[in-house]
């Protein structure tokens, strides 16, 4: 759902991202100051979704930057990004929550639904406690999302000592090869929902061969492009499982994740914890394997391409230079920012002035030093 409306402190009507002039007078340069504004953290900026979270009675501080020319609004958490893309959660993806919740229970594991680590970091769908100390988190995904939110939610789960396992029913999704995705058939709810239903793995599971590099290896070693070596060398072949019974397995620890280098390219995907000893007994001189690092390609921004999006800041937004300033908003009490003056903290307003013990409250406008009017002013 593309998001079109933002609304700004002190501004009776909505803010219109697809004008130029954003739909009020003088919109044009208020749109390039609240562009470059990196004066204050995103939450005291006064600029909120106007549209799905508004509706609903969110309050949600959003920022502004722009992509391939156009200006984007940014949320800062992505709870509130999914109120756009059809209210949060499908029906489907509750189903998928559920069966596994089932399939592991059915396997004499526990499992909870979106169990969030004690630092906050990660909040699986599904969190299995299986055998031996196993941490399984299943994570279901049936919507686009940005890789690298995958890659870096993935990588918490890991530090928190979760591995987790991803499932989607999305073509697309599963060639992008950012986690290996464990693929469903796209099937209806109903069936989602039937206990011991056939829904397989497609995609994700691979077994691991193994083979002797000797006179019997057709061709020369992979490895030295010439003669044989005498060792082992891995080969993988795809396979199927079923829903249920690979969620009782992987609790269990017979199946793990396992990146796996055949000749030059490596390959991350679930595979059977015995086939996976057996490669790491056979090749005990082998350096471990990391997935390269895939480029991200930009696509152009279309028309109807969403503009609500999640972009947490790189830096502290209180690190970055200071803008010009911007007019105040026409608000009867706006939002308080501590602001520090030789060495005593006082509490001051946006545009408002804080020079001496007692702040002046003058308008003011943005400098090094903080706000000051004109009498005060560096």
């Amino acid at each position: 759902m593309p998001n079109r409306y933002v609304r700004l402190a002190g501004f009776d009507r909505r803010l219109d991202l697809t004008k130029p002039d954003l739909g009020v007078a003088g919109g044009a340069a208020l749109l390039e100051q609240l562009l470059a504004d990196r004066r204050l953290p995103v939450p005291v900026r006064g600029l909120t979704c106007a549209e799905v979270c508004e509706e609903r009675g969110f309050t949600e501080p959003m920022s502004l930057y722009r992509r391939m020319g156009k200006p984007v609004a940014a949320h800062m958490r992505s709870d509130a990004e999914d109120r756009h893309y059809g209210g949060g959660e499908s029906d489907e993806h509750k189903a998928y929550k559920e069966r596994a919740v089932r399939a592991a229970e059915e396997g004499g594991h526990t499992a909870v639904q979106e169990r969030a680590s004690k630092d906050r970091a990660i909040r699986s769908d599904v969190l299995i406690r299986g055998a031996d100390g196993v941490l399984l988190g299943f994570e279901s995904q049936l919507s686009p999302r940005n890789p690298r939110e995958i890659k870096a939610r993935d990588a918490a789960a890991r530090r928190a000592g979760v591995l987790d396992a991803w499932q989607t029913d999305s073509q697309d999704m599963a060639r992008d090869m950012t986690v290996p995705w464990l693929r469903t058939d796209r099937v209806p709810l109903e069936l989602i929902m039937k206990r011991d239903s056939p829904i397989p793995f497609r995609g994700g599971i691979r077994r691991i061969e193994l083979a002797r590099c000797d006179e019997r290896l057709p061709g020369p070693c992979p490895k030295q492009r010439t003669g044989k070596c005498g060792g082992w060398h891995p080969t993988i072949r795809p396979a199927e499982r079923p829903f249920d019974e690979f969620i009782r397995d992987a609790a269990s620890g017979l199946y793990v994740r396992a990146v796996v280098k055949v000749k030059r390219t490596a390959f991350e995907f679930w595979t059977p914890a015995a086939d996976h000893s057996a490669y790491l007994d056979a090749t005990p001189d082998e350096a471990p394997v990391a997935m390269p690092r895939q480029r991200q390609v930009k696509r152009p921004m279309e028309d109807g391409d969403p503009t609500c999006r999640v972009q947490p800041p790189a830096v502290d937004d209180r690190d970055s230079a200071p803008l010009p300033y911007i007019p105040l908003p026409r608000s009867p009490q706006p939002a308080p920012l501590a602001a520090a003056s030789a060495g005593v903290v006082s509490v001051v307003y946006r545009g408002q002035c804080g020079a001496g013990v007692t702040p002046c409250g003058a308008q003011a406008r943005f400098y090094a030093c903080g706000w000051r009017c004109d009498d005060h002013r560096p």
